[in-house]
C-alpha cells in the first residue's frame, strides 16, 4: 500500500471518528443519512482495490446517475427515498408513489442514463486540460455504466424505458444478456437476467391471461353493476314496507327484485361471447346458491375478477400509444448513440495495463 496516498486519508478519518458523535447526530437528523453513510462505505471498500480517486470517480458517475432518476421523479410528482449506494452493485434510490404509466416510467428511467451523459462532459473537461489517462478511464467507465443499465432489460433503466413498446423487445435484449453474461460468465449479469427472465414471464402470462378472460371480466363487471343495483332496489322495498302502516299481505315466496335479477343476469348470459358462457353459468349459480343475500353474490364475483384485473392492470400498462413509442425509442436510440461514441471514443485511449 502507497503509505504517502494514503497518509492524508487516514488522517481524515481520524479526524471523523474523533467528531464521530457529532456526525452521528447529524446524519440521523438528516434525510440524506442513509445517502452519506452508505457512500461512506461504497469509498471505503472501493479504494480498497482501485485506489481512492478511482473511487471517487466511480462513486461520481453513480451518484449523479441516481440525481437524474430523482429530478426526473420530482418533476413529475413522485415521491423518492435517497440515494443509497450498494459496494459492488451500484446505487438506487426509492420510488415510494406508483408511476401509473410507461410514459411516466420512461422518463424517470431515462433520467438516469440522461444525466449520466450529462456527467462525462467534466471528465472531458479534465482529460483535454490535462491530458491525464484518468481522466479518460472514468469517461470510458460512465460510458459503460450508463450503456449497460440502457439494455432493454427489466429492471435495468432500459427495460423501464421501453416498457411501453411490444415484450418482443424485452425478450431480445434479455436473450442478448443471457447469451453475453454466459459467453463471459459474469455472476452480476445472469444475476440481472434472472430478474430479467421474471419480469418478461410475469408480463408474458398476464398479458396470456387477459386475452383468453377479458370476455369473462366485462360479463363479471356488467353482472356486478346489476347485483349492485338489486341490493339498492331491495333495501328501497324493505324501507318502504317498514314505513307502511299496513303491510301488504304476501303470499308464497316470489321476491320481484331476485326475480328480475336472475332475468337479467340470463339475459347477460345469452349476449355474451361463446367464450364467456362459462362465467355467465358461474353467476347464475352464485345467485342460485346465495339466495337473496345480495352481497355473498358480490363477494363470490370479486373473487372471480381480482385475479383478472392484475392481467388487465398489466395489459393497459404496457400499452403505450403509437405516438409516445415512436418518441420514446428515438429518444432512447439517440441517447445510446452517443453513449456508445464516447464508449468507443475513449477505448482508443485507455493506458495499457500490464498483465
Amino acid at each position: 500500500m502507497d503509505k504517502k496516498k494514503w497518509g492524508g486519508f487516514a488522517v481524515i478519518i481520524a479526524f471523523l471518528l474523533s467528531k464521530a458523535k457529532f456526525l452521528l447526530a447529524f446524519l440521523k437528523l438528516s434525510k440524506f443519512g442513509g445517502t452519506l453513510i452508505s457512500f461512506g462505505i461504497s469509498l471505503f471498500f472501493y479504494a480498497q482495490l482501485f485506489g481512492v480517486w478511482f473511487a471517487v470517480g466511480l462513486l461520481y458517475l453513480l451518484f449523479i446517475h441516481e440525481m437524474g432518476h430523482l429530478v426526473a421523479a420530482k418533476r413529475l410528482g413522485i415521491k423518492t427515498g435517497p440515494a443509497i449506494f450498494i459496494p459492488f452493485m451500484g446505487a438506487v434510490i426509492g420510488i415510494k408513489d406508483e408511476i401509473k404509466t410507461p410514459k411516466a416510467e420512461a422518463i424517470v428511467g431515462y433520467g438516469g442514463p440522461l444525466a449520466g451523459l450529462l456527467s462525462l462532459a467534466p471528465l472531458a473537461v479534465g482529460y483535454a486540460v490535462t491530458g491525464d489517462s484518468f481522466w479518460i478511464v472514468i469517461l470510458h467507465l460512465g460510458a459503460l455504466i450508463n450503456l449497460f443499465n440502457l439494455m432493454p432489460v427489466s429492471p435495468l433503466d432500459g427495460g423501464r424505458i421501453l416498457a411501453g413498446l411490444p415484450i418482443v423487445v424485452w425478450i431480445a435484449g434479455l436473450a442478448a444478456l443471457v447469451a453475453y453474461g454466459i459467453t463471459h460468465f459474469s455472476f452480476i449479469l445472469l444475476l440481472v437476467a434472472f430478474f430479467g427472465g421474471s419480469a418478461v414471464w410475469n408480463r408474458y402470462k398476464l398479458a396470456k391471461t387477459y386475452a383468453a378472460h377479458a370476455n369473462d371480466l366485462m360479463l363479471y363487471r356488467a353482472a356486478r353493476s346489476r347485483v349492485l343495483q338489486a341490493k339498492h332496489e331491495q333495501e328501497l322495498a324493505d324501507q318502504e314496507a317498514a314505513a307502511a302502516e299496513t303491510p301488504e299481505e304476501t303470499y308464497g315466496t316470489f321476491d320481484p327484485v331476485a326475480w328480475s335479477l336472475r332475468q337479467d343476469l340470463q339475459q347477460l348470459k345469452a349476449a355474451s361471447p361463446s367464450d364467456a358462457q362459462s362465467a355467465g353459468y358461474d353467476v347464475l349459480r352464485f345467485q342460485n346458491d346465495a339466495a337473496d343475500d345480495y352481497d355473498a353474490i358480490i363477494r363470490r364475483i370479486d373473487q372471480r375478477i381480482e385475479p383478472l384485473l392484475e392481467a388487465e392492470k398489466s395489459v393497459l400498462y404496457h400499452a403505450m400509444p403509437r405516438k409516445q413509442q415512436a418518441v420514446t425509442l428515438t429518444a432512447y436510440l439517440a441517447l445510446g448513440a452517443a453513449l456508445f461514441a464516447i464508449f468507443e471514443w475513449t477505448k482508443n485511449g485507455l493506458p495499457d495495463v500490464p498483465m
